[in-house]
């Protein structure tokens, strides 16, 4: 039934993009993809957990509260670090990698369920399987996750990591039509392996698509906009479709 649900959900009626706001737009494609792959068990006991907070909503809120002192702790969940040429080594570490295998597990925990928990692992694992999809989030620490790389975009400063976060999506307008419509054209084995439920490969997708994230001028070219729509558009498809597979799998009865 799982299998059923997730390859489905790319024929749902497309949702108009003003639906979401810029800034947060990307957060909110994965969370918006996801809600259209659950089925309506899993949705309506999500729902239940997260009150009046939409998913949309609830995709946003780990940066919303990265001002706030007393979240200082959360922010070293929203990367991992692994140097050129090295490979991921486990540790007990805070990064995105452990903090969505420890909210998958805590969603997974057998029992009553604390709701005031559960709502906070929501709004962390929504947020963060959006994160480990983004590549300069599974980057380098010599140039905090292309933060430090100064670049041009369309007529003034920028960094590399701020370009992959949010500005190509701005800029080409991608929407939640754009992704549904790109994974139409995905064959059967991509959507199949878009269905693993191993974080580490996540983490290591991500990073297979850092050479081509590095590619480029210091003057970011519409070339280098034209390539990496598409692969942004992809990433933004996995992420939603693997929240749905943890929240189905997890919320079934």
């Amino acid at each position: 039934m799982k299998k059923n649900i997730i390859l489905s959900c790319f024929v749902i009626v497309l949702l108009p993009s003003s639906i979401f706001a810029w800034g947060a737009k990307g957060h909110k494609i994965v969370a918006a993809i996801a809600k259209q792959c659950l089925d309506k068990q899993t949705t309506d006991s999500v729902q239940k957990y997260l009150g009046v907070m939409s998913f949309e909503d609830a995709s946003v809120w780990m940066d919303e509260v990265r001002s706030e002192r007393e979240y200082d702790y959360l922010k070293p969940w929203h990367y991992v670090n692994v140097e050129k040429d090295k490979t991921y080594v486990k540790t007990k570490d805070p990064e995105v990698v452990n903090e969505i295998e420890i909210a998958i597990a805590t969603l997974k925990e057998k029992g009553v369920r604390d709701k005031d928990r559960i709502n906070f692992t929501l709004k962390v694992i929504f947020h963060l399987i959006g994160d480990i999809h983004q590549p300069l989030h599974c980057g380098y620490a010599e140039d905090k996750g292309g933060n430090k790389i100064e670049v041009q975009y369309m007529g003034k400063g920028s960094n590399l990591h701020k370009v992959w976060d949010s500005e190509i999506i701005e800029d080409v307008n991608i929407t939640l039509s754009d992704c549904l419509k790109l994974a139409n054209t995905l064959s059967a084995n991509e959507k199949k392996k878009m269905q693993n439920n191993n974080v580490e490969v996540w983490m290591n997708e991500a990073r297979e698509l850092l050479p081509e994230v590095y590619n480029f001028e210091t003057k970011i070219k519409q070339d280098y906009i034209d390539k990496n729509k598409p692969v942004i558009e992809k990433q933004l498809v996995r992420a939603g479709i693997r929240l749905a597979m943890v929240l189905n799998e997890t919320f079934k009865k």
